[in-house]
């Protein structure tokens, strides 16, 4: 596979942000580490994946979707008899495909680290079919991010600018989403 140069400008230039997000994460060592990150998680995805649902895809994206893991983490919740949060009600600015595309390298990427996350709730006796559901789908998503970054560099009229700005607004909502959530959990 042929190297992104827009996945890494992204990056770069959101690498403060994503260390934000990961400190916000934390790591989870019990079960009730775990329920903060669930409940943080199920938050900022629900609240992201609500803006994609019936949105009008660009072509360049073709058939292409990103996963969506919400209904999961709200499983995973069910299971470990934690409360659903409602949402913050945040609108994402993404009318134009390099907005969309930075929205998205946050959303997508993220099944890179689930992988590792996936592994630490499997050592806390959570599974594909009990507390880790959303864990699993993504620890299984690199076609899903192959894809993306496909589409990615292939976009005619990239404005890394706009892309950035917006993987700059997911990843701050996300890392409210953690915070709030811990503050719930706990």
């Amino acid at each position: 596979m042929q190297v992104s140069k827009r996945r890494f400008s992204l990056r770069e230039r959101t690498s403060h942000l994503h260390a934000a997000v990961d400190a916000a994460v934390g790591s989870f060592e019990t079960t009730q580490d775990y329920g903060r990150y669930l409940c943080g998680i199920h938050r900022f995805r629900a609240d992201v994946e609500v803006g994609l649902t019936g949105m009008a895809w660009p072509s360049t994206f073709g058939g292409w979707r990103p996963q969506a893991v919400a209904s999961l983490a709200a499983a995973d919740l069910d299971d470990l008899q934690l409360n659903q949060r409602s949402g913050f009600s945040v609108v994402f600015d993404l009318a134009d495909r390099s907005r969309l595309a930075g929205a998205l390298y946050v959303l997508e990427g993220s099944s890179l680290g689930a992988r590792v996350l996936y592994a630490r709730a499997q050592g806390l006796g959570l599974s594909e079919t009990f507390g880790a559901r959303h864990l699993a789908r993504q620890a299984n998503g690199l076609e899903n991010w192959r894809g993306f970054l496909a589409i990615l560099d292939g976009m005619a009229d990239f404005d890394l600018d706009g892309a950035v700005d917006a993987a700059g607004d997911v990843f701050r909502h996300a890392a409210h989403a953690f915070e709030d959530g811990a503050r719930h959990a706990a």
